[in-house]
């Protein structure tokens, strides 16, 4: 009995162990770290980090909510509440720049239809409303410039164009600038605004500004928008005869934000919003909260509403506009717009790893801001984004971040891998490839998931183009040249230039019911995995070229060929009229050539062939020049002179060929290829794959270490 037990004993710790060893193979495993997950990422909507470099430039910012919106001064000193914003009511920011001041009126319709005008080449016209000479006054305003000779300029424009003309205006066109007298302090913002008015019935223009003082917030009057400081002596005797409380020139950069009544948003005299000016040089910042817990909707970014503050600055002579977030709610909407709301849990979990990694990677990449909004990031498009899939994949990955000697790695990734991962240090941008898995198959066909096949067919009109499969059967008739013929099955069925159904572009022909057309090629339906672009013309190209070529192509454009490739197969290099073209690191190519998918990639050249004549020679083209003929079966010849002829190439197959250059560029994926592929990751959670096997296949050497 004793060793009976014994032996029952001993099965069950040897079960026990392979339990364990079960368990540790399918459980996560996550390694506690130093790796800090910030609280909150700072995202740009719009920045200008200086010529050359990253710029989105905007003139005003709009901001509301549902819920209502808190304003807040802050500056590296204090921070103070100065004002709420009603639930629903919009209010405005600026830089308090130079501007083409082109109307003053007491009319606001004049106003309105001049501002009308303006905005029909401009985003940066504006209507204010001020009072002067006891009556209130619209001005019309365009830009915010940095210079005086900026404005200037676009004053000229302006009045050349005659947009106030037969418009009775109480001053002469001129510029606007930020130099102005300060009045007060004033002991509210009321007061403060009865002192403007006043100081307005003289017919000075004046404004509430606030201004930090003491560690509240201070009210005051700046009266005058000069371009320069010569006007200031006389403006401050002005603004004190007006009775201006303790009228002085303020130093040039003393902090202030000014607050105008602005009418271009809501667009009716009785509905006039608050705007609040930012002077260019004086650091402050202004940062909006929601009230509760709605969210804020910019309306400068295609109203699209987000969580977390708006915080609004100047830098570099232009309007800053920076969301503050928290980091996992940031995520909740890059997740939602990366990768498809009903996509597979582990392919969310793995798109926000990387995404958090990413972000993390990217520091303070943008000098007052983390990441910016766009795919030059990662596409951060606000709440209407966030779908319940995406945000259970970023809760479930909560803090969890790609990591290779304890730091984060640069976690790219891109829409479609094409069927296979690029080699980043020889095609792509060229650098560390550690941590980036090269060259290895990806599952990224899902996007031609229940697709028809398309035929690229020739016309009996001489036309070449693609039509659906399930538009034609199969005739059982055979061209003379082996060709099958295929029969049209509905009437008017398109013909189109790609294989792709775009209502805004004609199609190349339509043919009718019966009609036979012959079968050149079968490709898939136009997708992110595979695609054709419609034969280009060599001018188009070769203006595209030019624009990244480090030394210019002499035209005309007559061959364009992939003369290397790399280990996935990605183009490296081409070759336009039998030069190498240089446009710096691979995946520059895209650009140069008319914003490419990818560059997994293959050039058809139309115009270029050999034909060998009656004699034997063999003319090559277009590189010798000159008509096409051709000769009947009568023996008679005769030039072909339209665009289009067919011809048999080596193998025997009937080719669509024009007599003069042309290229169709065909190729597969979307993106640059390099790390996680999204449609990739998609297949292998389809196959079954967790979220860390396949972060750990398109990054090799990582772990995967939580927040501590």
């Amino acid at each position: 009995m004793i060793l009976d037990a014994k032996r029952s004993y001993s099965r069950i710790i040897i079960l026990v162990l392979l339990l364990t060893v079960v368990v540790s193979s399918s459980t996560r495993i996550l390694v506690h770290a130093a790796v800090k997950v910030p609280d909150n990422i700072r995202v740009a909507f719009f920045i200008n980090l200086g010529a050359g470099k990253y710029q989105s430039l905007t003139s005003f910012a709009t901001l509301q909510s549902t819920t209502g919106l808190k304003l807040v001064w802050r500056d590296p000193q204090v921070s103070i509440p100065i004002g709420s914003v009603p639930a629903g009511q919009g209010v405005r920011f600026a830089m308090d720049g130079y501007r083409a001041l082109v109307l003053e009126t007491a009319d606001f319709n004049a106003a309105n239809t001049v501002l009308k005008k303006i905005q029909a080449s401009s985003s940066a016209a504006s209507v204010t409303q001020l009072w002067k000479s006891g009556k209130a006054v619209y001005q019309v305003t365009e830009g915010t410039y940095s210079s005086a000779a900026g404005a200037a300029s676009a004053q000229t424009k302006w009045t050349n164009a005659g947009v106030a003309a037969g418009i009775q205006s109480l001053l002469s066109a001129r510029v606007a600038g930020p130099w102005a007298v300060e009045a007060g302090p004033y002991a509210s913002a009321a007061d403060a605004a009865a002192a403007a008015d006043k100081i307005g019935n003289s017919g000075l223009d004046a404004f509430v500004a606030l201004k930090p003082r003491e560690g509240s917030m201070g009210y005051y009057v700046r009266i005058g928008q000069e371009k320069d400081s010569t006007t200031l002596p006389a403006l401050q005797q002005a603004a004190t005869a007006a009775g201006g409380l303790n009228v002085r020139v303020p130093g040039a950069t003393e902090p202030y934000v000014l607050v105008k009544n602005d009418l271009t948003y809501n667009g009716a005299v009785n509905k006039p919003i608050s705007l609040y000016a930012i002077p260019s040089g004086a650091g402050a910042v202004l940062r909006a909260d929601p009230e509760g817990t709605g969210g804020i909707q910019l309306i400068e970014r295609s109203k699209r509403t987000y969580r977390g503050s708006m915080e609004m600055s100047v830098l570099n002579q232009s309007l800053a506009v920076v969301n503050e977030v928290n980091y996992e709610q940031y995520l909740y909407s890059v997740v939602g717009a990366e990768v498809g709301s009903k996509w597979p849990l582990e392919a969310q979990k793995a798109q926000a790893v990387a995404a958090r990694t990413y972000a993390i990677f990217s520091g303070v990449g943008y000098q007052i801001a983390n990441v910016v909004d766009t795919t030059l990031s990662q596409a951060y498009y606000g709440i209407a984004y966030e779908n319940p899939n995406a945000i259970e994949g970023v809760n479930q990955t909560t803090g969890e971040v790609l990591t290779m000697d304890g730091k984060p790695i640069n976690a790219i990734f891109s829409a479609n891998a094409g069927g296979i991962t690029a080699d980043n240090n020889l095609e792509i941008w060229g650098g560390d490839n550690s941590f980036l898995a090269t060259s290895v198959p990806s599952p990224d066909e899902g996007p031609q998931a229940g697709l028809l096949d398309w035929y690229y067919v020739a016309l009996p009109s001489g036309q070449s183009g693609y039509i659906r499969s399930d538009l034609v059967t199969n005739s059982d008739q055979v061209h003379i040249s082996g060709a099958r013929y295929l029969k049209v099955n509905a009437e008017g069925a398109a013909i189109r230039s790609r294989p792709q159904i775009i209502s805004s572009v004609e199609p190349v022909a339509r043919v009718g019911n019966g009609t036979l057309i012959i079968e050149l090629n079968k490709v898939p339906e136009y997708t992110d995995y595979s695609w054709v672009e419609a034969s280009m013309k060599p001018n188009d190209l070769l203006v595209s070229l030019n624009k990244r070529a480090k030394t210019p192509i002499a035209g005309p454009l007559l061959t364009l060929e992939v003369s290397s490739r790399g280990p996935s197969g990605r183009v490296t290099e081409i070759k336009a009229n039998g030069v190498a073209v240089n446009v710096g690191s691979g995946d520059n190519l895209r650009g140069a050539l008319n914003g490419l998918k990818s560059t997994l990639f293959s050039i058809e050249e139309t115009g270029r062939y050999s034909i060998m004549n009656g004699t034997g020679l063999l003319r090559e083209l277009p590189k010798q020049s000159g008509a096409v003929q051709v000769m009947g079966s009568n023996g008679a010849t005769r030039a072909i002179s339209e665009g289009n002829l067919y011809i048999m190439d080596g193998n025997g197959q009937l080719r669509a060929a024009t007599t003069s250059p042309g290229f169709i560029i065909s190729g597969k994926g979307y993106g640059h290829g390099v790390g996680m592929s999204q449609w990739g990751a998609k297949g292998l959670a389809d196959q079954g794959y967790d979220y860390q096997y396949i972060l750990k296949y398109y990054y090799k050497n990582v772990l995967i270490e939580k927040d501590a």
